[in-house]
């Protein structure tokens, strides 16, 4: 019995892959017809022949969209990724090339959903491509102020799509963000390694939530940091490396769209270790892989450490398909697996030295490997010593500016941090 509902189990996994596959291609092909149909527009007359091709194309394809999917078919650009009823349209090259154009597009159009409500007619098209067009070459107007039929366009509100309900008390849903976030990750991981399709749009919400956390409760966050339940295995490194990275670049001053890279770079950096064949990475007490392991195979693999990077940084193409986004987080990937005595140097057959990005989330991946349990190899530092470790390092390993600001941005005491007052007393660093 147990095993025919395994059996049954894998079958309905086999037939959700299969629909998720059979729905990307889909939306890939709907953003590449709906570019074609605006390329093609742009240079030729909207009654020419040339047309019909185009229009039967997008036609037939919102129609297939909306079989499947039971609904309108909807568009919907966010942070630079296209969404089709809430999937993630995973692109390959291709499609990536065709997609940055169509990005710009919707972005000067000033518009992020784009809904077919009903079986498109060629006149209905037109109108919205004709608006679109008059609107680009006369470089001003609202698209939204057209009659455009079954198609309806609009500009969300940030955080609209799929917005979680708001605790009264912004500590709660700190704590809760927090915690779920951990949950979640150590299933992306565990599903991960074990070749199961994780929830990758998962990962982008709980990024937008922590960047959503004003900054005047970014001291609860660091806190959480020191939390030691989970320490030392790869999904909490995940969690509090993007933790870490989103909180510094907050102090920076980086932009939304920045920090949403930042913080899913972090994310991924180790990520691709859960995608490895290695026996010595297996999980064998249920928290999922540990830092200490990933760390010892990365030091001695000093010999062959280029084909590590490679490996692991290769390994990300699974996950995301092919946008500008996951090529950053390649980059960082491959840029962070160095051993931590080691500096990010030689990593190219140019002079080309790491990513800014890279460079941030070095310092805050070691920050908190540093605080962490290191296995066989020592106790964890205190949150003071791991800042000290990492000021004093001058240089060496770490980039001198970047490593100088984190300090500055944590504080020589860092949150979590147990201090002597000069009464004697002793205090530990909350703010």
């Amino acid at each position: 019995m147990a095993e025919d509902v395994f059996n049954l189990g894998q079958a309905l996994d086999a037939l959700q892959d299969e629909q998720g596959h059979v729905l990307n291609e889909l939306g890939q092909q709907l953003l590449t017809a709906l570019f074609a149909t605006l390329r093609t527009a742009s240079m030729h007359s909207l009654k020419n022949q040339a047309m019909d091709r185009p229009f039967e194309q997008l036609t037939a394809i919102t129609e297939a969209l909306s079989e499947r999917l039971g609904e309108a078919v909807v568009l919907r650009l966010s942070d630079g990724n296209f969404f089709v009823n809430k999937r993630l349209v995973k692109l390959d090259f291709a499609t990536f090339e065709n997609t940055k154009y169509l990005v710009k597009i919707f972005e000067f159009l000033n518009i992020n959903e784009l809904t077919f409500q009903e079986t498109l007619e060629r006149q209905t098209l037109e109108a919205f491509v004709s608006a679109a067009l008059n609107i680009i070459k006369a470089g001003h107007g609202y698209i939204e102020d057209k009659p455009l039929g079954t198609i309806r366009v609009r500009k969300m509100k940030v955080g609209e799509i799929d917005e979680l309900r708001r605790d009264k008390d912004p500590r709660n849903r700190i704590l809760a963000t927090y915690a779920q976030g951990l949950l979640m990750l150590r299933q992306f991981v565990i599903d991960l390694h074990h070749g199961r399709t994780p929830r990758h749009a998962r990962v982008k919400r709980l990024c937008l939530d922590l960047i959503d956390i004003p900054a005047d409760h970014h001291n609860i966050l660091l806190a959480l940091v020191h939390l030691e339940a989970y320490k030392g295995t790869l999904f909490s490194h995940m969690m509090n490396t993007a933790v870490l990275s989103i909180v510094f670049g907050h102090r920076l001053g980086l932009t939304r769209r920045q920090l949403v890279d930042l913080g899913l770079a972090a994310f991924h950096h180790d990520l691709g270790w859960a995608l490895l064949a290695d026996d010595r990475l297996e999980d064998t007490d249920g928290f999922g892989l540990k830092m200490s392991t990933i760390n010892a195979i990365r030091a001695s693999a000093r010999q062959d450490l280029e084909r590590v990077r490679t490996q692991v940084a290769q390994s990300l193409v699974h996950l995301g398909g092919f946008n500008e986004m996951v090529i950053n987080r390649l980059i960082v990937a491959f840029e962070c697996q160095v051993p931590e005595d080691q500096p990010a140097e030689n990593l190219y057959y140019t002079d080309i030295g790491p990513s800014f990005m890279s460079n941030v989330v070095r310092v805050a991946s070691a920050y908190d490997e540093l605080t962490s349990p290191q296995g066989t190899v020592g106790p964890a530092m205190l949150p003071d010593q791991a800042m000290r470790h990492i000021l004093d390092d001058a240089g060496k390993t770490y980039d001198r500016f970047l490593a100088t600001l984190f300090a500055h941005c944590l504080g020589a005491y860092p949150v979590g941090t147990l201090v002597e007052l000069d009464t004697t007393e002793i205090g530990l660093v909350v703010n």
